[in-house]
């Protein structure tokens, strides 16, 4: 199997660190539940992706069953001692038919603040800083004024989000979000200069740019840090005076529980 370099995007990659013991997982679904591969048995390959796009196995793994739907492995210092872009091969059954799935990964420098960080702190990085970068990230509609939901794509760990009710504004949320990307895109594009036989690339306006990407980014943060801190006035449960008194009757309300992420590296549904 050999893949085109240029193909993967680095959306589709997970960073682990030269020399480190990561721990990586594949969750399959069937049916949309957590589900077992045919006999729990699920056999992962770790390959390094050569310049040409071609493949040199460092490692397999068989002892890959961890629970229901999840497998996984730690990579070896060995694993990751080459700094590369690399893949993960899972093949496994689902009844009785044969399945692969490839994830990607990228072995980079050691970076000692990174490595100690937790799991769920390496991956809030990377899904919400480090992909911003690259490209969307998620709508935000969640953490966005109040009173903070939690919704999900597929219903797992909260309310599956209604799109037929409310398809719409997700819609134009995302569609915010990829201009404001493209805005990002060509935020770094110099300026041809040209002077008789010589010509330059002129930068000096990129500030400027920046300044512009900043103060939307700001207002939105702000308006995030309210939600948070009006949250963290309440001490996690809204109290208010009813029936009369100083603000009069108060409407039934709720705020949703809290916002916790899903970590998950790769999964596969059926």
């Amino acid at each position: 199997m050999t893949v085109s370099p240029e193909l993967i995007d680095w959306r589709e990659r997970q960073y682990v660190s030269q020399y480190s013991q990561t721990p990586l997982e594949f969750n399959l679904y069937v049916g949309g539940v957590p589900a077992d591969a045919d006999g729990q048995v699920v056999n992962a390959q770790l390959s390094l992706q050569n310049p040409d796009g071609s493949l040199a196995v460092v490692s397999t793994y068989g002892n890959t069953y961890q629970g229901t739907g999840i497998y996984g492995f730690t990579t070896s210092t060995a694993d990751t001692q080459t700094p590369a872009d690399a893949q993960i091969a899972w093949s496994y059954s689902v009844q009785g038919a044969s399945q692969q799935y490839v994830s990607y990964i990228v072995i980079g420098p050691v970076n000692p603040h990174y490595d100690n960080l937790p799991w769920n702190m390496k991956d809030f990085l990377e899904q919400m800083v480090w992909f911003r970068f690259a490209d969307l990230i998620d709508s935000k509609i969640n953490t966005v004024g109040q009173p903070w939901s939690n919704y999900t794509i597929d219903g797992n760990g909260g309310p599956q989000y209604p799109i037929g009710q409310w398809g719409g504004l997700l819609g134009q949320y995302t569609y915010v979000e990829m201009v404001k990307h493209l805005i990002r895109s060509y935020v770094e594009q110099p300026a041809l200069i040209s002077s008789g036989a010589i010509t330059r690339l002129d930068r000096r306006d990129y500030t400027q740019r920046w300044h512009e990407v900043l103060e939307e980014e700001q207002a939105e943060l702000k308006s995030m840090l309210d939600t948070f801190k009006i949250r963290r006035m309440f001490g996690g449960a809204p109290k208010v005076l009813v029936s009369g008194g100083t603000y009069g009757r108060y409407a039934p309300t709720r705020i949703a529980g809290s916002v916790a992420a899903r970590p998950r590296m790769w999964a596969r549904w059926y």
